[in-house]
């Protein structure tokens, strides 16, 4: 590979170099090949590195915006443990991904107008913010943005909860696929009536009935819908924030939904 920095150990010291990810560095100290110290121009993050990393520009300033352009690793926490991305870094740059990545949200446009808090865009503030929320770490549960506040866009420590994937299913919402009627109805053709159905435990249908009206219908659903969130909070009460127990106790179909 071609280098982008032609430095060798024996002038490189108070050379400037670039850098494929972070802008510009100075090498600011030389013990051997494998323990180059170096220091970034816009931060003035530092860091030990090899010679050959130097040479390749593979060094990266931990302090700037790196992540889909907004996120700050930071020094204080590694992102990988053994070779394997840690949970609250794939949670954090996931976060940043749904709402910076213009891929992303071109697939999954419920996602635009999304966006980080200040603190959030630091992955050491999100980082230990993540070890004192309930449910973080245990197999199943995901990072929710707005069950406590309903269409919630940012992604902040008030509005940011951890919720089973279980829950977080029963209240999303496939916009997309229900065609024109509102929300838990369908129109079947044949009888000219307005059917109801809900979707209870992954993903199953249950029929509620069928009704004259496309609002008896909705109706109908309304009903079955919160009872059945209700069910769910109950069933994992032991297990989740009481704020989410709370809402999801307190959930309500809306007809805009």
């Amino acid at each position: 590979m071609k280098c982008l920095n032609d430095v060798s150990y024996k002038d490189c010291v108070g050379k400037v170099c670039k850098s494929n990810l972070s802008g510009n560095f100075k090498i600011v100290e030389y013990n051997n090949k494998t323990n180059v110290k170096i220091q970034f121009i816009n931060t003035g993050y530092e860091a030990v590195v090899e010679l050959g990393n130097i040479r390749k520009g593979w060094v990266k300033d931990r302090l700037s915006p790196s992540v889909y352009g907004v996120g700050i690793i930071g020094a204080k926490y590694p992102s990988r443990v053994n070779g394997f991305l840690t949970k609250e870094y794939e949670l954090w740059s996931e976060m940043l991904k749904r709402c910076y990545s213009d891929t992303y949200q071109k697939k999954y446009p419920t996602y635009e107008g999304c966006k980080v808090s200040d603190n959030f865009l630091h992955y050491e503030y999100f980082y230990e913010w993540c070890q004192n929320q309930i449910g973080f770490g245990i197999e199943g549960f995901e990072l929710d943005k707005d069950l406590l506040i309903k269409g919630n866009k940012v992604y902040n420590e008030s509005t940011c909860v951890f919720i089973h994937a279980e829950i977080n299913s029963l209240l999303t919402k496939c916009t997309a696929s229900r065609g024109e009627h509102l929300i838990g109805v369908c129109w079947h053709k044949r009888d000219k009536v307005f059917m109801a159905t809900v979707s209870k435990n992954k993903g199953k249908q249950e029929y509620l009935g069928s009704f004259k009206t496309e609002i008896e219908a909705f109706n109908a659903y309304k009903v079955a819908k919160e009872d059945f969130v209700k069910e769910q909070a109950e069933k994992w009460k032991s297990q989740i924030d009481k704020r989410v127990y709370d809402s999801l106790m307190n959930y309500t179909v809306e007809i805009a939904d």
